[in-house]
């Protein structure tokens, strides 16, 4: 399945950014799409034919790279460390669907660390839902590229206030 949230452009401010390579725990990892069950809320499971057209991680970087886009001048998403004022590390901690069923939700969540000069100048984890309509394919990649968008979204907007 194919994600791609979009970003309303904005007026990149001086400075650069670099993205590092995203890391994922467990399961968040693998293309396989994942879910948990309503009736088994301890266990994680994969699809046996649903895909990621990119692992999730990946997905997680290109999010980044493309979002912080509208606030730096400069953003490089490159495993090299490139000279940047500043580096965002993350780990993806979930992208799955809960509570597979009639009540269903798309959930992405991250931690990053920023960086500026060799010292953290922020650690968070930020995190976003979108109900799944359906089982389509196509309904869950939209509902997965809107919780995505929107954990991006509030990440970049924290480091828009200088948070």
């Amino acid at each position: 399945m194919r994600v791609d949230p979009g970003f309303a452009a904005g007026t990149p401010a001086a400075g650069s950014i670099a993205v590092a390579p995203v890391l994922a725990r467990g399961l968040a990892g693998h293309r396989r799409y994942t879910y948990v069950a309503a009736a088994a809320p301890g266990e994680l499971r994969q699809a046996a034919r649903l895909f990621w057209e990119e692992p999730p991680p990946r997905l997680l970087e290109r999010a980044l790279a493309e979002a912080l886009a509208t606030r730096y001048a400069q953003v490089y998403a490159t495993a090299t460390p490139l000279p940047a004022d500043r580096r965002v590390v993350a780990t993806l901690i979930r992208f799955e669907e809960a509570d597979a069923g009639a009540a269903s939700r798309a959930v992405v969540a991250f931690d990053a660390v920023v960086t500026r000069g060799g010292r953290i100048e922020r650690t968070g984890r930020w995190c976003a839902t979108a109900p799944i309509a359906d089982a389509s394919g196509t309904t869950r990649a939209r509902a997965f590229e809107t919780a995505l968008g929107a954990a991006v979204s509030a990440f970049v907007a924290e480091r828009a206030k200088g948070c």
